[in-house]
């Protein structure tokens, strides 16, 4: 270990003390103190307006032409442009006409059936669609005397009142003959 640190401090009392803390200018404000060597930077070259430049230039008068084009004559009518394009689009004018005639009826009779229906009372009587739904349940652990009930009485009250139901409707048929 001792022969190791001889050495180091043979060797570096060998280099020159202010080897090591120098500091080298990177600065590239001064080019003739960083390593210029008399090399000449070439000049400026001249660069081309690009193709950009080009196409803007030739968009002016193309949009100019474009425009005159599509206004229509000292009479009024239209040129060959708007006539061009007014031939496509009759088409699907009309094409969305019919659709949007179909969804505004669509609209509107939705719109009815919503109103008819938030405007109508609700009622609290449930009509029942079989009188059998009173006895539907577990038959086990069924009280004394709270078995299944006749439905004769039901049954014949709910056929009545069908039938006065379409009594009702009858008349209001022959009465719009």
């Amino acid at each position: 270990m001792f022969a190791l640190r001889r050495k180091a401090v043979e060797s570096a009392g060998r280099l020159p003390a202010a080897a090591g803390r120098r500091s080298s200018p990177y600065s590239t404000a001064h080019p003739e103190k960083h390593g210029d060597h008399g090399h000449h930077h070439e000049g400026p070259k001249a660069e081309s307006l690009g193709t950009q430049f080009f196409v803007v230039l030739a968009i002016v008068p193309l949009s100019l032409g474009v425009y005159a084009a599509s206004r229509p004559s000292a009479t009024g009518q239209p040129k060959g442009l708007s006539n061009f394009i007014g031939s496509y689009y009759n088409e699907y004018k009309e094409r969305w006409e019919a659709r949007n005639t179909l969804h505004t009826a669509a609209l509107e009779r939705a719109a009815f059936d919503r109103n008819l229906f938030q405007s109508t009372p609700g009622t609290k009587h449930v009509e029942l669609r079989f009188p059998e739904i009173f006895n539907t349940g577990s038959p086990f652990n069924v009280s004394a005397g709270q078995g299944p009930r006749s439905m004769d009485s039901l049954v014949a009250h709910y056929e009545k009142q069908n039938a006065d139901a379409e009594e009702k409707k009858a008349k209001v048929l022959a009465a719009k003959e």
